[in-house]
């Protein structure tokens, strides 16, 4: 088998410096074998040595800019731990509920003298879950979306990728379908900005683009948010071992209405356009989605970045009841039963391996000038090593990221993780079914089962129409239009007659109010080939799985911050928000203790705290002596994880395998793959490469964070 090397670097729109070299079967242009490798290192580690505990906290946001509150919590978790605060992973409330050491699963009593108080516990979550939905839709909408989605023709969209890698209806307007296919989409070379029709996009590339550049709002709607609770975001100043900085005395009632006003209308974006759009982008490039899902009419789902198949969280979210807001486990493949973690299990399954990471050994002792003693080592424990030292010449080593394994497996951390460990996603089975609320976006008006008006954005509704992917079915008398007779059923298709003559009504014929008129009617539902893929998708991993796990967790999570909510009764009503949630526990508790002072034990102590980033398990480990200097300090972050080489047995790490595991994906310089669907494309074109480049963004990776 003849083979080539290819070498991808950098990965683009991702946080930092990552590339990867692929082997390619020359014959097949299929991946069989990939290095990915992180090109920098920066040694937080070693500096953080012989501060105060507490400084890390502030220290360790600065690993990342792109995701600081996550490190903050972690970092304050851990000092927590060795200053008496919690056992171990997060901190409880004083004088109520953990979950048991003993089993990861079942709720104890928190010891005497640990704890903080609720306020500050509610607090710290509602700041980390502000941060979770800036990162997802940052990611989403900024940072992977313009890999499916052609850029408007003016910087910084250009350049992008030959034309050939997009599916048609999301290039840009006039590049993907002739004028003749829709009246309404004028001819042009490349659309510099969205076009509208009658107050509506014209297509669904322009319907695209305006979420893109609303999303830039609703990004910075959280950082506002979060800020309110945190003192700023991003780089936080709210977060200290033994709770918050905020004033016990302060009434959070008027903060608490603020985030709430905007947690709401992030929460309309979310269930209205963030969850509905990418859902639906499996349908336009199957091959990337898993391949439970139905293939029929958009090609074949083949599965491409399947990834490892296990997966690893450390929760998150500690709540007043003693559970956990996102579930703690582990899983050793897509079908297998998530297992508890405690503590022994991380002191006794954690570790990080260096056979191709750019690390010298083990070091778990100073010599007596207190100089680091290196012994030579392919794997280390992180809960001893002292310092972290490079090697800059060894030939057979390739990335500046380690290899952490648990219990000597590789584990993808991540959104997808952390909904594989909750059970929101299981393999095979109907997303309708295990995901909470997703049964809100179907709608039966009499024997036909499509998605809900008022869960899908109108103007997303619209431009599916235009572009053939769905039907508006309703059922009215439109004697106002010139008709005779009574009500009946209605089908606005982008193929019907030039006449209401019939009853599919071509949507290139109708005016603005009549469009909005029958979507604001009750009996109204949307159909079609995508409602049919967003109705009946099931759970799988793939590139797409790890794309569409963003928006659903962000689904879940806002119901948790700020309550459920109730859909409007027909397409133009808004969504009712029906209050709760962390919020109003936090509002309700009023003037309360915030902080509980601590000092560190004579002798000293060991230990970790752990949480979860947007993207995957986050975990530190830490020693300090008995003035309350660290020792020891490392970070196990979850590009680590995703992005590791090789381990000591040769074993690919998550992104590798995503690439070259499972038949690998294509690398397409020159090679044409006929795609199914409407508008049928040819994949390919000249490049190459956008295979693995949309792989790896979709693991989200800081590479900042891997390489600390």
């Amino acid at each position: 088998m003849a083979s080539v090397t290819r070498e991808v670097d950098p990965i683009s729109r991702i946080e930092g410096h990552l590339g990867v070299k692929l082997t390619v079967d020359d014959a097949t242009n299929m991946v069989t074998e990939a290095d990915v490798h992180g090109n920098l290192w920066r040694g937080f580690e070693n500096f953080l040595i012989g501060r105060e505990v507490n400084d890390a906290i502030t220290f360790t946001q600065r690993i990342c800019g792109v995701c600081p509150v996550p490190h903050g919590q972690t970092s304050t978790f851990a000092a927590d731990n060795v200053l008496g605060y919690n056992d171990s992973f997060q901190t409880w409330v004083a004088g109520g509920q953990q979950l048991s050491s003993a089993d990861g699963t079942s709720t104890v009593d928190v010891p005497d003298g640990q704890g903080i108080p609720a306020k500050a516990l509610h607090i710290r979550n509602l700041v980390l879950s502000a941060e979770f939905l800036m990162s997802h839709i940052t990611h989403s909408y900024h940072l992977a979306a313009p890999s499916y989605i052609q850029g408007p023709n003016i910087p910084p969209w250009t350049p992008y990728f030959d034309d050939s890698f997009y599916h048609p209806l999301l290039r840009a307007t006039g590049k993907g379908v002739a004028a003749t296919t829709n009246a309404s989409q004028p001819a042009q070379a490349g659309a510099t900005l969205p076009l509208d029709d009658e107050g509506f996009s014209v297509d669904l590339w322009s319907a695209v683009i305006k979420q893109y550049v609303k999303a830039l709002r609703i990004r910075r709607l959280t950082f506002e948010a979060g800020a309110l609770f945190a003192g700023r975001m991003p780089m936080t100043s709210c977060f200290v071992a033994g709770g918050v900085t905020t004033d016990k005395d302060e009434v959070l009632t008027s903060k608490c209405t603020m985030y709430r006003s905007m947690m709401e209308e992030i929460g309309n974006f979310i269930i209205q356009e963030f969850v509905p759009l990418f859902l639906a982008l499996g349908a336009l490039y199957p091959e990337y989605d898993n391949v439970n899902n139905v293939s029929s009419p958009f090609g074949t789902c083949e599965g491409y970045g399947a990834g490892c198949g296990n997966f690893l969280a450390w929760g998150a979210f500690p709540q007043t009841d003693g559970t956990l807001g996102s579930a703690r486990g582990y899983k050793v493949g897509l079908g297998a039963a998530t297992l508890p973690i405690t503590k022994d299990d991380v002191y006794a399954n954690l570790k990080e391996h260096i056979k191709y990471s750019r690390y010298a050994g083990s070091v778990t002792e100073l010599d007596a000038n207190g100089a680091p003693v290196v012994v030579a080592a392919d794997i280390t424990e992180p809960a001893t090593e002292m310092r972290t030292i490079p090697v800059r010449d060894d030939v057979d080593k390739y990335s500046w990221i380690k290899a952490p394994r648990w219990d000597g497996h590789p584990m993808e951390v991540g959104p997808m993780a952390r909904l594989f460990v909750a059970g929101v996603i299981q393999d095979g089975v109907y997303l309708r079914t295990t995901v909470p609320s997703y049964t809100a976006y179907a709608k039966t008006v009499g024997g036909d089962t499509g998605l809900n008006p008022a869960l899908i954005g109108p103007d997303l509704a619209v431009a599916c129409v235009r572009s053939g992917l769905a039907t508006l079915k309703f059922n009215a008398d439109l004697t106002a239009l010139g008709l005779v007779g009574a009500a009946q059923d209605w089908t606005v298709t982008n193929a019907g007659t030039t006449s209401y003559a019939s009853a599919n009504i071509n949507i290139a014929d109708i005016t603005q109010s009549t469009i909005a008129l029958a979507y604001g009617l009750p009996s109204a539902v949307i159909l079609g080939a995508v409602a049919g893929w967003v109705y009946n998708l099931k759970g799988g991993a793939s590139t797409i799985d790890r794309l569409r796990s963003r928006p659903l967790e962000s689904f879940v999570l806002i119901q948790k911050m700020i309550g459920g909510f109730t859909p409007g009764t027909n397409g133009l009503d808004p969504i009712t928000w029906t209050g709760g949630g962390w919020l109003a526990a936090l509002d309700a508790l009023g003037t309360a203790d915030t902080f509980i002072s601590k000092q560190a034990a004579p002798g000293g102590a060991e230990g970790f705290g752990a949480s979860e980033a947007p993207r995957g398990a986050l975990m530190h480990m830490c020693s300090i002596d008995g003035a309350g200097k660290i020792l020891r300090y490392q970070c196990i972050v979850p590009t680590t994880w995703n992005a590791s080489p090789k381990d000591a047995n040769d074993v690919r790490g998550p992104m590798e395998a995503a690439m070259a595991s499972n038949g690998g994906i294509p690398y397409l310089p020159t090679k044409t793959v006929a795609k199914g669907g409407a508008g049928a494309f040819i994949a390919g074109g000249a490049g190459g490469g956008v295979e693995a480049l949309r792989v790896a963004q979709s693991f989200d990776p800081c590479i900042a964070c891997a390489v600390h």
